[in-house]
Parts: C-alpha cells; sequence; structure tokens
C-alpha cells in the first residue's frame, strides 16, 4: 500500500487500561465536561508545601496525592518513585518534607474534589478537554464525522483486537486521545480515501495539545490508520502558545467542515433536480423518510417544515430533504443522534 501508517491510535489503544477507553464520544464529552465542573485552581507557594501522610498541604488547603502529582513531586525532591513505592507512608512523608526542593517559585494546583491532579507554573497555560470536544461536536460531528472504528480486518460487529467494538476514544485523569474520520469515502476520483482528524490533550501537562489532519484508505482491528497521505500534524506545549494552537483547530475544523470536494458538487447538483416525490406530496415524502430511511417518526414532521425553512432549499428535492435533515439533526441533543440523522442525510443525497 501507498501512503504512511499512522500509530497513533494503535498506541492508545495498547496502552489504555479498560476504563480510560469509552463507548461513544457523548460518555467521553460528559466526563470532561463533569471533570471541569468538579476541578479548582489552588494556589501554592513551594515554601508553603508540606507534606503528611493524608496528602500535601498548601497552606490550610489538604489534597490527597494521585499518581501523576505524587510523580510531579517525586522529581522535584529527586526521589525516583519505585523507591517511594517501597516506603511506609510516614517514611515516605519524611523523605519528601526533607528532599522536596523548595524555591520562592510560584506554582498552581490543579484540584478535582480533594484530590491534587497536578501542580504547574504559573506560566501554564490550560486548555480543558471539554473545550477541544465542544468544537469537535459543533463543527466536526454535524458534517458526517464519527469516532473512528476498524474498517478492515474485523468482523461483521466491527469489533478489534482486544474484543470489543468500542471506538478510538480514550480519556483518563492525565490526558486525551480521541480519532474522528469521514463516515463515508471520497468516491472514486479519490481512490476511495477517507479523511481522517485526530486531536490529543493534556489537561495537567502530561502531554501537549496536538491534532492531526490527513486523508488515508483504512483502519486495521489493532487501529493502525493505512495509506495516510497529506498528512498535517501541530502539536504546542501548554504555555502562551497553545491558546493560538487551540484557535488554529478550531478553524482547522470549521473548514474541514465547510470544504466541499468537485465530486460532491456534481452529487449537490444532481440532488438539487432530483424530486425526493413526485409534485412536492409532503404526506408521500413523510411516508418514504420513515419506511426508507429510518427516520425517527418523531421528527419527519420537523424535517419537512425546515425544509422550508429561509436558509433552506424550500424544495422536496433530494438537496432539499437532506437539508431538512441537518437542520433538524442540528437541533438534537446528543452526538450519537446528531451523527445517525447526518448519515440519514447522506442517504438521501444519493437517491435517484
Amino acid at each position: 500500500m501507498q501512503g504512511t501508517t499512522l500509530t497513533h491510535a494503535s498506541n492508545e489503544l495498547f496502552r489504555r487500561p479498560p476504563e480510560e477507553h469509552f463507548a461513544s464520544f457523548e460518555s467521553l464529552r460528559a466526563d470532561a465536561d463533569a471533570q471541569r465542573d468538579r476541578c479548582r485552581e489552588v494556589a501554592a507557594r513551594d515554601l508553603e508545601i508540606l507534606f503528611g501522610e493524608d496528602g500535601v498541604h498548601f497552606g490550610d488547603e489538604t489534597l490527597a496525592l494521585t499518581h501523576y502529582s505524587l510523580s510531579q513531586m517525586a522529581t522535584h525532591a529527586r526521589v525516583p518513585m519505585s523507591l517511594l513505592g517501597r516506603l511506609r507512608p510516614e517514611t515516605r512523608t519524611t523523605v519528601l518534607n526533607q528532599c522536596y526542593e523548595r524555591g520562592r517559585r510560584f506554582k498552581i494546583g490543579l484540584a478535582d474534589g480533594c484530590r491534587l491532579r497536578a501542580v504547574t507554573s504559573d506560566r501554564y497555560e490550560r486548555v480543558w478537554d471539554a473545550e477541544l470536544y465542544e468544537a469537535v461536536d459543533r463543527w466536526l460531528l454535524p458534517s458526517g464525522f464519527v469516532p473512528a472504528v476498524p474498517t478492515m480486518n474485523t468482523d461483521e460487529h466491527g469489533t478489534n483486537v482486544l474484543g470489543n467494538t468500542k471506538p478510538a476514544l480514550f480519556r483518563s485523569d492525565r490526558d486525551s486521545f480521541a480519532f474522528f474520520f469521514s463516515e463515508e469515502s471520497n468516491g472514486a476520483e479519490f481512490g476511495g480515501l477517507r479523511k481522517g482528524v485526530l486531536a490529543y490533550n493534556s489537561e495537567v501537562g502530561a502531554k501537549c495539545l496536538g491534532y492531526a489532519t490527513f486523508l488515508f484508505r483504512d483502519v486495521c482491528s489493532n487501529f493502525l490508520i493505512w495509506s495516510a497521505s497529506e498528512v498535517v500534524e501541530r502539536q504546542a506545549r501548554h504555555t502562551s502558545r497553545v491558546r493560538e494552537l487551540f484557535s488554529e483547530f478550531d478553524r482547522e475544523l470549521r473548514e474541514i467542515a465547510n470544504t466541499v470536494s468537485p465530486l460532491e458538487l456534481r452529487l449537490i447538483d444532481k440532488a438539487a433536480t432530483t424530486e425526493f416525490v413526485t409534485k412536492g406530496d409532503h404526506a408521500a415524502a413523510m411516508t418514504r423518510l420513515q419506511r426508507e430511511f429510518r427516520v425517527p417518526k418523531r421528527l419527519i414532521g420537523d424535517v419537512i417544515d425546515a425544509v422550508f425553512l429561509p436558509e433552506n432549499p424550500g424544495e422536496l428535492t433530494a438537496w432539499g430533504i437532506a437539508n431538512g435533515i441537518t437542520s433538524v439533526a442540528k437541533t438534537l441533543p446528543y452526538a450519537d443522534d446528531r451523527a445517525a440523522l447526518s448519515r440519514i442525510a447522506g442517504e438521501v443525497l444519493s437517491v435517484r
């Protein structure tokens, strides 16, 4: 096969425990949103940091240490984590208090409830996973992208090598990774390639904020991305530069969502002149939407009404119906429902 084989998603699949692998974008985003709501920043000067058996004390604030925040403290104390793990709690506390390098540097702690997730310098610029996923939900999913699943070397259910059908959506207390692709290939003119977008981030600074866009052929059951081309990858550490990169990511998603290929233009022209039903029969259009395209019955009336919104064609052609469907899809509260309805819009564009 020509092109590059991308290993980003495969690496995530094999290094993550099951609890960090999400079954849907909706659950991934809910997890990120809930954690952001729980989190707060606490100020702590190095001179005020004192370790106890119950965690770390920042003046009057006491927080339990997560594995990541403990590893940060161990690094500053120049004590190997492997050694700390073998010590009794009271001995570990004594070692940290004696070895931790205290200076006058100002630090910011990120607390999740009563736990300390991380400590960063005052120059750290945080980008929340919730912000990343909000941009994906706003621009990428309504334009026909879905969380990526295997497309080759798998069974009819899309089972991956770990024995589940979860898409490439991963998140932990330290970092996150998500991979999306356009659900339908771009046709024979483009060699059957799909568009792919992946994004990764760390709210605690464990890795950079980054994203990549590319065309590719297939994803196998171990999440290797085959025959990738036109790969563009950007990343930035969480300093002042990271906000610029996040804005760039948001603009890139808008451009991807609004990109129309020559093939797609021809499909639009054809759909605009293809009657969905004869003589603009509303009842017939509703029946066809339900029986042939499986549009949920509760949404069919809304779809027909949306065809005649000022921003839509106002005709019961394939193009008009597809626009009505996508208009309704944007109003649905759940990402899975929006993606499912967007898929139907694509099917309608192919009617003859």
